[in-house]
């Protein structure tokens, strides 16, 4: 019940990741950012507005979807120790 209550308090941010400098996403992250940069500067205000709008939407977007997979992925691993709890240990699990 303690990572429950924390999680419960805030204190707990499962989506919160942490990555090595010399990782592929940061490297990717990176790469993803001087091309924005560079589109950026070719863009009229108007332009430089719609993109920042568009932007914002795929980052809702991917919130939303990481929430779901958090949750997909939790309910996944409850029921893959609620099946091990259950299971019969009498039962040959290797076929």
């Amino acid at each position: 019940m303690k990572l429950i209550k924390e999680l419960a308090l805030g204190n707990l941010q499962p989506m919160t990741r942490n990555f090595k400098q010399d990782s592929l996403y940061v490297r990717l992250l990176a790469e993803v950012t001087t091309r924005q940069d560079r589109l950026i500067e070719t863009l009229s205000p108007e332009q430089k507005a719609l993109f920042d709008s568009a932007n914002e939407a795929t980052i809702d977007l991917s919130v939303e979807n990481d929430q779901d997979l958090f949750v997909k992925g939790f309910v996944l691993g409850a029921q893959l120790m609620l099946e091990i709890l259950t299971a019969d240990p009498t039962e040959d699990v290797i076929r």
